[in-house]
């Protein structure tokens, strides 16, 4: 019954957002915001590499890319050991990539050498 109902609700709340002429998304509203008003860090990247969903080299979490140049990431936190280009390392760093997709994670094995050690906040 409580099943029911919260998809009764679901429903409901789709049909006045649709009738008020608004979307409906799986996203948060602040989503967008944040990412705007977050204090950016530009590092150079030595590489064009692929952004994941989640701080790993898996191919099922590919988000899109990250060119070469210089770039802005957000913090980094710790994920997979990934190794390429002659750098092993378990840091990711989240920014936004070049495909459009946000809050995604990029290996940090891709900076130049000047970005490489640059102080960054924890995500």
């Amino acid at each position: 019954m409580k099943q029911f109902k919260r998809s009764a609700v679901a429903v409901l709340s789709a049909a006045l957002l649709g009738a008020a002429g608004l979307a409906a998304t799986a996203t948060p509203a602040n989503a967008a915001q944040d990412t705007a008003t977050r204090t950016k860090y530009y590092l150079t990247f030595d590489y064009s590499s692929w952004s994941h969903w989640t701080p790993d080299s898996k191919a099922s979490s590919h988000a899109g890319t990250l060119n070469a140049g210089e770039n802005y990431v957000y913090c980094y936190t710790t994920g997979e050991t990934y190794s390429d280009k002659g750098h092993t390392s378990n840091v990711w760093l989240q920014t936004d990539d070049d495909s459009g997709n946000v809050n995604v994670y990029v290996s940090r094995v891709y900076l130049s050498a000047g970005s490489y050690n640059v102080t960054l906040p924890r995500c």
